[in-house]
Protein backbone atom coordinates (compact mmCIF):
# COMPACT_ATOMS: atom_id res chain seq x y z
CA UNK A 1 0.00 0.00 0.00
CA UNK A 2 2.74 2.29 0.57
CA UNK A 3 4.47 1.52 -2.46
CA UNK A 4 1.01 2.22 -4.29
CA UNK A 5 0.43 5.38 -2.81
CA UNK A 6 4.24 6.58 -3.29
CA UNK A 7 3.84 5.74 -7.18
CA UNK A 8 0.66 7.80 -7.06
CA UNK A 9 2.18 10.93 -5.30
CA UNK A 10 5.40 11.24 -7.99
CA UNK A 11 3.34 10.78 -10.58
CA UNK A 12 1.12 12.91 -9.53
CA UNK A 13 3.50 15.52 -9.39
CA UNK A 14 5.42 14.96 -12.29
CA UNK A 15 1.58 15.69 -13.91
CA UNK A 16 0.80 18.86 -12.28
CA UNK A 17 4.24 20.57 -12.89
CA UNK A 18 3.91 19.27 -16.37
CA UNK A 19 0.94 21.26 -17.18
CA UNK A 20 2.00 24.58 -14.71
CA UNK A 21 4.78 24.29 -17.80
CA UNK A 22 2.49 24.50 -20.43
CA UNK A 23 2.46 27.74 -21.41
CA UNK A 24 0.02 28.09 -24.07
CA UNK A 25 -2.89 26.47 -21.86
CA UNK A 26 -2.05 29.31 -19.10
CA UNK A 27 -2.40 32.07 -21.56
CA UNK A 28 -5.94 29.98 -22.43
CA UNK A 29 -6.86 30.05 -19.41
CA UNK A 30 -6.18 33.66 -17.93
CA UNK A 31 -7.05 35.35 -21.54
CA UNK A 32 -8.93 33.31 -23.36
CA UNK A 33 -11.72 32.71 -21.26
CA UNK A 34 -12.11 36.25 -19.67
CA UNK A 35 -11.48 38.18 -23.58
CA UNK A 36 -14.57 35.17 -25.12
CA UNK A 37 -16.58 35.87 -22.68
CA UNK A 38 -16.15 39.76 -22.91
CA UNK A 39 -16.09 39.56 -27.40
CA UNK A 40 -19.74 37.76 -26.03
CA UNK A 41 -20.93 40.43 -23.88
CA UNK A 42 -20.34 43.34 -26.75
CA UNK A 43 -21.29 41.66 -30.26
CA UNK A 44 -24.26 39.70 -28.49
CA UNK A 45 -27.92 40.02 -28.58
CA UNK A 46 -29.26 42.66 -25.84
CA UNK A 47 -33.11 40.95 -25.80
CA UNK A 48 -34.81 38.37 -24.14
CA UNK A 49 -34.81 35.20 -25.06
CA UNK A 50 -37.24 31.93 -24.49
CA UNK A 51 -35.11 29.72 -22.53
CA UNK A 52 -36.58 26.26 -22.29
CA UNK A 53 -34.29 23.31 -19.83
CA UNK A 54 -35.70 20.12 -20.97
CA UNK A 55 -33.84 18.61 -17.82
CA UNK A 56 -36.10 19.92 -15.11
CA UNK A 57 -39.06 21.27 -18.07
CA UNK A 58 -38.73 25.54 -16.90
CA UNK A 59 -39.48 27.48 -19.48
CA UNK A 60 -38.40 31.17 -19.05
CA UNK A 61 -37.42 34.73 -20.27
CA UNK A 62 -34.32 35.43 -19.52
CA UNK A 63 -31.49 37.54 -21.07
CA UNK A 64 -30.23 36.43 -24.21
CA UNK A 65 -26.91 38.13 -23.62
CA UNK A 66 -26.59 35.91 -20.50
CA UNK A 67 -27.72 32.58 -21.88
CA UNK A 68 -24.67 32.99 -24.65
CA UNK A 69 -22.40 33.66 -21.89
CA UNK A 70 -22.96 30.58 -20.10
CA UNK A 71 -23.34 28.56 -23.01
CA UNK A 72 -19.70 29.89 -24.25
CA UNK A 73 -18.30 29.68 -20.91
CA UNK A 74 -18.91 25.77 -20.52
CA UNK A 75 -17.45 25.20 -24.03
CA UNK A 76 -14.53 26.94 -23.24
CA UNK A 77 -13.93 25.47 -19.71
CA UNK A 78 -14.92 21.83 -21.38
CA UNK A 79 -12.26 22.50 -24.62
CA UNK A 80 -9.44 23.68 -22.89
CA UNK A 81 -9.60 21.32 -20.03
CA UNK A 82 -9.94 18.15 -22.81
CA UNK A 83 -6.94 19.72 -24.71
CA UNK A 84 -4.72 20.11 -21.88
CA UNK A 85 -5.24 16.67 -20.35
CA UNK A 86 -5.02 15.39 -24.17
CA UNK A 87 -1.46 16.95 -24.49
CA UNK A 88 -0.49 15.67 -21.13
CA UNK A 89 -1.45 11.66 -21.70
CA UNK A 90 -0.07 12.37 -25.20
CA UNK A 91 3.50 13.59 -24.37
CA UNK A 92 3.84 11.51 -21.29
CA UNK A 93 2.91 8.24 -22.97
CA UNK A 94 6.07 7.02 -23.29
CA UNK A 95 6.94 8.12 -19.05
CA UNK A 96 4.52 5.80 -18.56
CA UNK A 97 5.54 3.08 -20.03
CA UNK A 98 9.51 2.99 -18.86
CA UNK A 99 7.37 3.87 -15.30
CA UNK A 100 5.28 0.05 -15.67
CA UNK A 101 8.92 -1.33 -16.57
CA UNK A 102 10.41 -0.02 -13.49
CA UNK A 103 7.88 -1.39 -11.40
CA UNK A 104 4.78 1.67 -11.06
CA UNK A 105 1.40 0.30 -10.86
CA UNK A 106 -0.59 0.91 -13.92
CA UNK A 107 -3.65 1.95 -11.99
CA UNK A 108 -1.95 4.50 -9.85
CA UNK A 109 -0.15 6.00 -12.99
CA UNK A 110 -3.78 6.53 -14.60
CA UNK A 111 -5.18 7.68 -11.49
CA UNK A 112 -2.90 10.13 -10.86
CA UNK A 113 -3.99 11.93 -14.04
CA UNK A 114 -7.08 11.58 -13.11
CA UNK A 115 -6.67 13.76 -9.76
CA UNK A 116 -4.52 16.42 -12.14
CA UNK A 117 -7.80 16.19 -14.08
CA UNK A 118 -9.46 17.25 -11.41
CA UNK A 119 -7.59 19.85 -10.02
CA UNK A 120 -7.32 21.55 -13.69
CA UNK A 121 -11.09 21.24 -13.79
CA UNK A 122 -11.81 22.80 -10.35
CA UNK A 123 -9.44 25.30 -10.77
CA UNK A 124 -10.94 26.45 -14.24
CA UNK A 125 -14.58 26.11 -13.02
CA UNK A 126 -13.66 28.63 -10.19
CA UNK A 127 -12.02 30.92 -12.57
CA UNK A 128 -14.80 30.67 -15.30
CA UNK A 129 -17.86 30.95 -12.77
CA UNK A 130 -16.28 33.83 -10.75
CA UNK A 131 -15.65 35.97 -14.40
CA UNK A 132 -19.55 35.01 -15.12
CA UNK A 133 -20.47 36.44 -11.97
CA UNK A 134 -18.51 39.55 -12.31
CA UNK A 135 -20.75 40.23 -15.90
CA UNK A 136 -24.06 39.54 -14.35
CA UNK A 137 -25.90 38.53 -11.06
CA UNK A 138 -25.19 34.36 -11.14
CA UNK A 139 -28.86 33.36 -9.02
CA UNK A 140 -26.91 30.10 -8.20
CA UNK A 141 -23.48 30.13 -7.90
CA UNK A 142 -22.81 26.84 -6.02
CA UNK A 143 -24.71 24.85 -9.01
CA UNK A 144 -23.22 26.90 -11.43
CA UNK A 145 -19.96 25.83 -10.25
CA UNK A 146 -20.17 21.97 -10.52
CA UNK A 147 -22.10 22.22 -13.48
CA UNK A 148 -18.87 23.86 -15.13
CA UNK A 149 -16.61 21.83 -13.34
CA UNK A 150 -18.71 18.29 -14.42
CA UNK A 151 -18.28 19.33 -17.73
CA UNK A 152 -14.29 19.68 -17.50
CA UNK A 153 -13.96 16.48 -16.05
CA UNK A 154 -15.91 15.17 -19.35
CA UNK A 155 -13.45 16.69 -21.61
CA UNK A 156 -10.94 15.98 -19.56
CA UNK A 157 -11.70 12.28 -19.25
CA UNK A 158 -11.94 12.49 -23.42
CA UNK A 159 -8.66 13.81 -23.66
CA UNK A 160 -6.86 11.43 -21.80
CA UNK A 161 -8.80 8.30 -23.77
CA UNK A 162 -7.52 10.18 -26.70
CA UNK A 163 -3.94 10.63 -25.57
CA UNK A 164 -3.73 6.84 -25.23
CA UNK A 165 -5.71 6.13 -28.19
CA UNK A 166 -4.16 8.25 -31.46
CA UNK A 167 -0.67 8.34 -33.25
CA UNK A 168 -0.60 11.87 -33.55
CA UNK A 169 -1.26 15.19 -32.20
CA UNK A 170 -3.09 16.85 -35.13
CA UNK A 171 -5.77 13.40 -34.39
CA UNK A 172 -6.60 14.28 -30.74
CA UNK A 173 -7.46 18.05 -31.51
CA UNK A 174 -9.92 17.13 -34.14
CA UNK A 175 -11.30 14.72 -32.20
CA UNK A 176 -11.73 16.88 -29.41
CA UNK A 177 -12.81 19.93 -31.55
CA UNK A 178 -15.10 18.22 -33.71
CA UNK A 179 -17.07 16.27 -30.95
CA UNK A 180 -17.46 19.60 -28.52
CA UNK A 181 -18.52 21.56 -32.14
CA UNK A 182 -21.92 18.14 -32.54
CA UNK A 183 -22.14 18.84 -28.76
CA UNK A 184 -22.93 22.78 -28.89
CA UNK A 185 -24.34 22.08 -32.16
CA UNK A 186 -27.00 19.89 -31.20
CA UNK A 187 -28.11 21.60 -28.26
CA UNK A 188 -28.92 24.50 -30.48
CA UNK A 189 -32.44 25.20 -30.17
CA UNK A 190 -32.78 25.70 -33.71
CA UNK A 191 -32.24 21.85 -33.85
CA UNK A 192 -34.82 19.22 -34.45
CA UNK A 193 -33.02 16.78 -32.82
CA UNK A 194 -34.60 18.62 -29.17
CA UNK A 195 -37.27 15.89 -30.40
CA UNK A 196 -34.73 13.05 -29.65
CA UNK A 197 -33.92 13.70 -26.32
CA UNK A 198 -32.02 10.36 -26.01
CA UNK A 199 -29.72 11.53 -28.35
CA UNK A 200 -29.65 14.57 -26.57
CA UNK A 201 -28.82 13.17 -23.18
CA UNK A 202 -25.77 11.04 -24.83
CA UNK A 203 -23.44 14.29 -25.41
CA UNK A 204 -20.93 14.80 -23.22
CA UNK A 205 -21.60 18.39 -21.69
CA UNK A 206 -26.01 18.34 -21.99
CA UNK A 207 -26.25 17.89 -18.72
CA UNK A 208 -24.53 19.98 -17.59
CA UNK A 209 -24.98 22.93 -19.81
CA UNK A 210 -28.84 21.95 -18.91
CA UNK A 211 -27.72 22.75 -15.33
CA UNK A 212 -25.06 25.67 -15.80
CA UNK A 213 -28.13 27.94 -17.60
CA UNK A 214 -30.83 26.91 -14.92
CA UNK A 215 -28.70 27.83 -12.17
CA UNK A 216 -27.11 30.74 -13.56
CA UNK A 217 -30.62 32.39 -14.74
CA UNK A 218 -32.81 30.83 -12.74
CA UNK A 219 -34.31 29.76 -9.54
CA UNK A 220 -35.02 26.27 -10.24
CA UNK A 221 -33.40 23.43 -8.93
CA UNK A 222 -30.91 22.54 -11.72
CA UNK A 223 -31.32 18.53 -10.13
CA UNK A 224 -28.52 15.59 -10.73
CA UNK A 225 -27.97 16.20 -14.12
CA UNK A 226 -24.60 16.96 -14.31
CA UNK A 227 -24.22 13.41 -13.08
CA UNK A 228 -24.66 12.18 -16.89
CA UNK A 229 -21.09 14.49 -17.41
CA UNK A 230 -19.73 13.00 -14.79
CA UNK A 231 -20.52 9.33 -16.35
CA UNK A 232 -18.73 10.00 -19.61
CA UNK A 233 -15.80 10.99 -17.29
CA UNK A 234 -15.64 7.76 -15.22
CA UNK A 235 -16.41 5.49 -18.49
CA UNK A 236 -13.36 7.03 -20.53
CA UNK A 237 -11.19 6.87 -17.87
CA UNK A 238 -12.06 3.40 -17.39
CA UNK A 239 -11.48 3.02 -21.32
CA UNK A 240 -8.19 5.06 -20.67
CA UNK A 241 -7.24 2.51 -18.46
CA UNK A 242 -7.82 -0.40 -19.92
CA UNK A 243 -6.02 0.88 -23.21
CA UNK A 244 -2.87 1.57 -21.11
CA UNK A 245 -3.31 -1.79 -19.63
CA UNK A 246 -3.29 -3.83 -23.30
CA UNK A 247 -0.58 -2.00 -24.36
CA UNK A 248 1.89 -2.66 -21.37
CA UNK A 249 0.49 -6.10 -21.03
CA UNK A 250 3.88 -7.89 -21.96
CA UNK A 251 5.80 -5.40 -19.41
CA UNK A 252 7.17 -7.65 -16.44
CA UNK A 253 9.96 -5.21 -14.27
CA UNK A 254 11.90 -7.68 -13.74
CA UNK A 255 14.03 -5.59 -11.46
CA UNK A 256 10.97 -4.75 -9.25
CA UNK A 257 10.02 -8.56 -9.76
CA UNK A 258 13.06 -9.36 -7.55
CA UNK A 259 12.75 -7.14 -4.53
CA UNK A 260 9.97 -7.04 -2.39
CA UNK A 261 6.99 -4.51 -2.74
CA UNK A 262 7.28 -1.79 -0.24
CA UNK A 263 11.12 -2.00 0.01
CA UNK A 264 13.35 0.98 0.20
CA UNK A 265 14.35 0.55 -3.11
CA UNK A 266 11.07 -0.11 -4.53
CA UNK A 267 10.11 3.52 -6.14
CA UNK A 268 12.79 4.68 -8.84
CA UNK A 269 13.67 8.31 -8.79
CA UNK A 270 11.78 10.06 -11.75
CA UNK A 271 12.66 12.99 -13.53
CA UNK A 272 10.29 16.06 -13.25
CA UNK A 273 8.37 16.19 -17.32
Amino acid sequence: MRYQWTAFVERFRCALLGHLRNRLSLFLVYAFVPTWLTLVRVCGYDGAARLHIATIEVRAVVPAMHVAQVTNAVTAVALITGFMMFMAAFKAREMDRRLVLAGYPRSQLVLANVGALLVIAAVLACYTTVLLRLFFPVHQFGHLLVAVFTAGCAYGGIGLLLGSLVRDELEGFFVVLMLSLIDVGLQSPAIKVAELPGLLKALPSYGATQSALAAAVTRADPGPYPLLALAWCGATVALALLVFHVRTRGYWPAAAASRPVGSRDDTPAVADT
